[in-house]
């Protein structure tokens, strides 16, 4: 398949079918993107940037593009490759640790809930503005600047993973389409700050 999308807005379902498509599409691709853990947020940062590129110029992309851009994230900073497993270890830390009933339990809970929300709306808003020219520290203080100013969309993108979850717990076959739906809201969230 050399494209994902017509382009147009012509054809019997429209631009808004073509466009759920091809979340549904990119989802997957960001999904086997991040299968080796190193490369998920480098993987999220490609599908935004392509995302936003759809809808904002309603262009097409294709498979090697989105691989591509994978590559440019990675060689504009290979240190972008240890937050997943650094992320990743101390969530598996602190599970662990919660559950063999580490003190102060019931307190810690919520807290680290409240901090992994905050983790991951900041880490999706640097991924929407990161650009091949910028450095990732202004990305993270962008988007740490962009959560505070806007706790509006802030709270709909907490919402939107809240879902994800939610539907990933009824079954882990709709991880791969969940993605791109999560990337779609950042996106969206994005844009409706700009209206």
């Amino acid at each position: 398949m050399a494209s994902v999308t017509t382009g147009g807005r012509a054809g019997i379902f429209g631009g808004r079918f073509v466009l759920f498509a091809d979340v549904l599409y990119l989802g997957v691709l960001v999904f086997l993107a991040s299968l080796p853990v190193v490369t998920a947020f480098a993987a999220v940062t490609a599908g935004s940037g392509l995302l936003r590129d759809r809808i904002r110029q309603d262009s097409t992309f294709t498979i090697g593009q989105y691989f591509r851009r994978v590559g440019e994230v990675v060689r504009a900073q290979k240190a972008v490759l240890l937050a997943p497993p650094a992320v990743l270890v101390v969530v598996l830390l602190n599970t662990l640790a919660l559950a063999a009933g580490m003190p102060g339990a019931e307190f810690y809970r919520p807290l680290l809930l409240g901090i992994a929300a905050i983790g991951a709306v900041v880490g999706l808003r640097a991924a929407l503005v990161w650009s091949e020219g910028s450095s990732w520290t202004t990305a993270l203080r962008d988007g740490a600047t962009t959560s505070l100013r806007d706790p509006g969309g802030s709270a709909l993108l907490v919402g939107a993973l809240v879902a994800a979850i939610v539907i990933i717990g009824q079954t882990w076959l709709m991880l791969p389409l969940v993605t791109g739906m999560v990337l779609f809201a950042s996106v969206a969230v994005s844009l409706r700050e700009r209206t």
